[in-house]
């Protein structure tokens, strides 16, 4: 039967109407405000994962983030980050952010605190967080310039991030103080982040699964997402890379503007564009946004006309990449209640409710399956990881 979409509030002018309908794999249309849930357990087996390189080492630094702070005050500014923490599964997030980015919560309320730098952790081999889980990474590639390993997070089921060796760099305002510099660094990080991507597009089954019709490898270039996050739950400058399509609930979240968000994510584009006038900029931590956004206006670089095209294109670029089978599915949720559904004349159309089964839930227990972080699982299904080959010293010195 016929569904009708609550339109969400705050949902962004640049997303087309709620019951605009998609295609998803086989052609099946739904409307963009439903999302798929509940993969089926009899389709795991058969879902393409790509392992995170084959490389072991050990830890460095036997203790945290503390332990590194106090043997080196220095560094401190270095090892911590100004963030709200949610409340529902602990994902520290940007301080600006109203809703969790991981698991929806909201982050009313929520006060700002620090936590422990986990990108810098990462970088000099630091054993373990606060609350004891270790601080290994699901590694894709490491050189002398960049770390790149998959995000957490996983918006999509190849979602890097990639982090420079040589720099701390807080955030990319700071890249504004010296433009060329910056641009020769961007393109480094790009030019790995891409060399990252080959098991992932020489994997026959994963493109197959993943990505609707015979998509090139240049196709697949030009549609991944490519930016930088203000302020980042992460004060380390890092490139978020994501290559579509976006898995089904986050596709949700984007649709609704809970990811993308205007003023918080600037484009590859736009970053690139504000270097590109050579026209220094000097940022200090306390350094406005919008400040910095209104001086690249007046100059040419409109922030809001490029972000409304990268954030249409976020949504398009998964479309029509997007080729989850609706066989893999049990459910459907729509309204924020699950449902169960039927495809005929090739829509989906909304069942009953059912009762007992939440939609959270069931995109916790998607999240594994979907991602490529950690792959391949141990035998107890949990996610794999390493410390870095090659950690950096807990020292200051030049880049």
């Amino acid at each position: 039967t016929a569904r009708t979409c609550v339109r969400a509030r705050g949902r962004p002018p640049a997303m087309a109407a709620p019951a605009t309908p998609m295609a998803v794999g086989g052609g099946v249309e739904m409307p963009r405000c439903q999302y798929l849930a509940g993969f089926r357990e009899e389709s795991k087996a058969a879902y393409p994962v790509v392992p995170m390189l084959d490389e072991k080492s050990n830890f460095t630094i036997d203790g945290t983030i503390d332990t590194v702070a106090e043997a080196h005050p220095e560094l401190k500014l270095a090892l911590y980050n100004d963030v709200k923490v949610c409340s529902k599964c602990g994902k520290p997030c940007a301080f600006t952010m109203t809703v969790c980015n991981s698991c929806g919560a909201s982050l009313e309320g929520v006060p700002i605190g620090k936590s422990e730098n986990v990108f810098s952790a990462f970088l000099l081999g630091v054993r373990k967080a606060q609350k004891g889980f270790p601080y290994m990474i699901s590694l894709r590639r490491q050189t002398e310039d960049v770390l790149i390993f998959d995000d957490l997070l996983a918006l999509t089921p190849c979602h890097l991030n990639c982090i420079p060796r040589k720099y701390y760099i807080p955030d990319w305002r700071y890249l504004l103080t010296a433009p060329k510099k910056s641009l020769e660094l961007l393109d480094t990080m790009e030019a790995e982040l891409w060399a990252a991507m080959a098991p992932f597009l020489g994997s026959e089954a994963y493109r197959q699964t993943i990505f609707r019709g015979g998509v090139s490898d240049e196709e697949i270039k030009r549609k991944t997402i490519i930016s930088f996050n203000f302020p980042p739950s992460q004060f380390q400058l890092h490139i978020q890379y994501l290559v579509p399509p976006l898995v089904p609930f986050q596709h949700y979240m984007a649709e609704t503007g809970n990811h993308f968000h205007e003023g918080r994510a600037f484009p590859m584009e736009y970053v690139r564009k504000v270097l590109e006038l050579d026209q220094p900029y000097k940022v200090e931590k306390t350094t406005p946004i919008e400040e910095i956004v209104a001086h690249y206006d007046k100059l040419g670089v409109s922030y809001s006309k490029i972000w409304t095209a990268f954030y249409e294109q976020c949504l398009q670029s998964s479309m029509e990449l997007q080729n989850w089978d609706v066989k893999d599915f049990q459910y459907v949720v729509h309204n924020g209640k699950v449902h169960d559904f039927t495809v005929a004349d090739g829509k989906l159309q909304v069942g009953a409710e059912v009762d007992g089964l939440s939609a959270g839930d069931l995109q916790a227990k998607d999240k594994p399956t979907l991602q490529n972080y950690g792959r391949p699982y141990s035998a107890e299904g949990k996610p794999n990881g390493t410390y870095v080959k090659v950690p950096l010293e807990p020292k200051l010195g030049p880049g």
